[in-house]
């Protein structure tokens, strides 16, 4: 009896060494759910546009002067080539949009919505472009007023 105990411990011992041997070396490591689930984040690709002055223009009297500079966010570096290639057509289309929406009145009640600026400008963009989304943000890197008093 005392030899069929000390066989089964023998064994025993080492089946638990050779498991834990495959465990710790030769097993592949469990895929993180995580690395699985987060997709890989592209870069954002930015495309700055040339300064814009915006004369407003209210009652048929000039009523000041907005510089802007625009930065846009594009959806991947494919896009670029394209943007570039329309950027004097991109200008001039949000250009209008500006002159078109800082001449109305309710923009000076509203403090110069800037939500809805941009919201106007991304309509506008994706006309010029031609493909919905493919410009994905405006930002506003610099804007400079100068009103009539």
């Amino acid at each position: 009896m005392k030899k069929i105990v000390l066989i089964l411990l023998v064994l025993l011992l080492l089946g638990g060494g050779g498991a834990a041997a495959w465990w710790f070396l030769l097993r592949q490591p469990p895929a993180d759910p995580q690395a699985a689930a987060a997709p890989v984040a592209a870069p954002i690709v930015y495309l700055k546009l040339p300064a814009l002055t915006v004369p407003v223009i209210r009652d048929g009297a000039p009523h000041g002067l907005i510089t802007v500079e625009m930065t846009m966010e594009l959806k991947d570096e494919t896009v670029r080539p394209q943007a570039e290639e329309r950027l004097p057509v991109l200008a001039d289309r949000l250009f209008v949009v500006l002159y078109d929406l800082l001449g109305r009145r309710i923009m000076q009640e509203q403090n110069f919505n800037l939500d809805m600026v941009k919201g106007r400008l991304l309509i506008a963009a994706d006309k010029v472009m031609g493909a919905p989304g493919s410009i994905t943000n405006v930002t506003f890197t610099a804007v400079e007023t100068r009103f009539a008093s």
